[in-house]
């Protein structure tokens, strides 16, 4: 499913899909793909935001090594609504995931779960330190007994609804044609009043949902860590390095994503934080936990911590930003 606005990682998302902003210099979306690759090589994607960007990724010699099918939604019908569409081309046990999430578990073993116990939906469940923002589940026996939708308090559990699922066919027949319906908030509920099996997974390793910035910044570490880019001389913690890139003299550098031919001058300091293709740093700049967007520009002395700072924009020299999200239509 890759039909997100990405409403909440503006201005990134402001020229692309949420799908294909990059971690780790790859599309979020190629991360899920080789998970699925594992169990098959044919997709059908469900697109909608900006979705010629995305067809024209995997036009490319990138996508030819699988077969794709696109969903286009002028209209977004939700996660639901979405599968209902697909009906005439599944006629068998299928996964849905979500393009906005970067998951280590082997999906191998999610599918066998399904299967050997039978289930009609077979969730994927992950631990949550805050289950506020997450559809949580109580769980007995491998099989799902209580729902409980994002709680702001007394959750029933940390275990969350990690966006993947393994489905029966027969999930159509309680999904509304032609209507915006939504996994858990409509088509769940039906299967669990007809006494249909849903089984939920306990996924082992690390699970990101990249919904905010600070999901971006995590995700771009995390995975230049597993990679093995995190011990570049004078780069502490884990890294990932474009091509073209120049760093200056004397500058300290941890846990940092930086994308093609980005300029780095002298003295900066960049922790914790995205700096996306062409931009360009100032001398004496300090950046901390914050996403530089494509073609951004800081003139010295900039200080910016805790921020997303739109493509294409001027900072001018000593200016300080904290917490803010700055975009070009500002």
């Amino acid at each position: 499913m890759a039909g997100g606005l990405g409403t909440r990682l503006r201005p990134i998302t402001d020229k692309i899909p949420k799908s294909l902003i990059p971690v780790a210099g790859r599309p979020i979306v190629f991360y899920l793909m080789d998970s699925l690759s594992k169990v098959s090589n044919n997709f059908i994607l469900t697109v909608s935001y900006r979705y010629e960007k995305i067809i024209d990724l995997f036009s490319g010699s990138k996508g030819s090594r699988k077969n794709i099918l696109y969903s286009v939604e002028k209209e977004p019908l939700g996660t639901a609504g979405g599968l209902k569409k697909l009906e005439k081309f599944i006629e068998e046990t299928f996964i849905v995931g979500n393009a906005d999430t970067i998951f280590q578990e082997d999906v191998r073993r999610l599918v066998k779960f399904h299967k050997e116990n039978g289930n009609t939906v077979t969730l994927g469940l992950t631990e949550v330190e805050d289950p506020s923002e997450y559809g949580v589940v109580r769980l007995r026996n491998g099989t799902i007994v209580e729902f409980q939708e994002k709680p702001k308090s007394n959750p029933i559990s940390h275990l969350a609804n990690a966006g993947l699922y393994v489905m029966e066919p027969d999930v159509f027949d309680y999904i509304t044609k032609g209507k915006a319906e939504d996994v858990a908030r409509d088509l769940l509920p039906r299967l669990e009043d007809d006494r249909k099996k849903i089984g939920g997974y306990r996924m082992k390793g690390t699970w990101i949902d990249i919904g905010r910035p600070r999901d971006l910044i995590r995700a771009n570490i995390f995975v230049a860590g597993v990679k093995g880019k995190g011990r570049l001389e004078g780069i502490k913690g884990s890294a990932y390095i474009g091509k073209g890139v120049k760093i200056g003299k004397d500058c300290e550098l941890e846990d940092v994503a930086i994308y093609d031919n980005v300029t780095i001058e002298d003295n900066v300091k960049v922790k914790n934080s995205v700096i996306y293709d062409g931009s360009v740093i100032g001398r004496g700049s300090s950046i901390k936990d914050s996403i530089l967007s494509f073609g951004s520009v800081l003139g010295e002395g900039v200080i910016i911590s805790d921020s997303v700072i739109g493509g294409g924009l001027l900072l001018k020299k000593g200016g300080k930003i904290e917490g803010t999200v700055v975009s070009s239509s500002e």
